[in-house]
């Protein structure tokens, strides 16, 4: 089994395309993932900038977030390009995956902008069967009620973000990070088991083993 994270940066479809914003509102303009394998560790990475087709520029805000200028993309893929090579990336792994998003926004992004272009793949439908909404399960972990930002996970787990925020290399990175603590029990109780019983006051008596449920990871 290995493990692909992945991260994606996106900047708004312009007004004018009122057809297209009907369907979807954003676009991809950078794509990143990292691969861990079965301990965890990272053994690839992948990242490009992807040029948009329906706004001829990176909006400032999203400039100023990501970093990612209109010059930046000028010369990129487009997104069917963009997203042909990260696909062959994927299917060159050559084992059992799972992919990873912090949030479920990365895939519903695909999807829809997929939708939106007209687009179809020949091994699409083998890159969707397993896909984990790992923001969701950091939470469900730390008995959180609501969802938290990458940068918050982290804190709780003592981790300084390495990199760019929003950079989507660096996002998907960072989120490995975390991965490898929520998925290996005897670290999760160690990095976070201090944290889990102060945001979880009535299991004040249970042991840390029995805060954490890890079948689901092993059956």
């Amino acid at each position: 089994m290995k493990y692909v994270v992945v991260d994606l940066e996106m900047n708004p479809i312009q007004k004018k395309y009122k057809r297209e914003k009907e369907i979807w509102k954003m676009e991809t303009i950078q794509i990143g993932a990292v691969v861990l394998d079965e301990n965890f560790q990272e053994i690839s990475t992948f990242s490009t900038l992807v040029k948009p087709q329906y706004n001829e520029k990176i909006e400032k805000r999203y400039e100023q977030m990501t970093g990612i200028t209109t010059e930046m993309v000028e010369n990129a893929p487009i997104f069917k390009n963009a997203m042909e090579q990260f696909l062959s990336w994927c299917k060159h792994l050559d084992d059992e995956l799972e992919f990873l998003q912090w949030s479920d926004c990365d895939l519903m992004q695909i999807q829809k902008e997929i939708e939106l272009k007209h687009l179809s793949f020949s091994n699409y439908e083998e890159f969707l069967d397993d896909w984990v909404d790992f923001q969701e399960e950091f939470g469900d972990t730390l008995g959180l009620g609501k969802q938290i930002s990458l940068n918050d996970a982290l804190s709780y787990a003592h981790i300084l973000f390495k990199g760019d925020r929003h950079n989507a290399l660096h996002d998907a990175r960072n989120t490995g990070y975390l991965l490898e603590i929520i998925r290996d029990e005897k670290k999760c109780q160690e990095v976070l088991g201090s944290v889990i019983q102060a945001l979880n006051p009535t299991h004040k008596g249970t042991t840390l083993g029995e805060l954490f449920d890890f079948s689901k990871f092993y059956s």
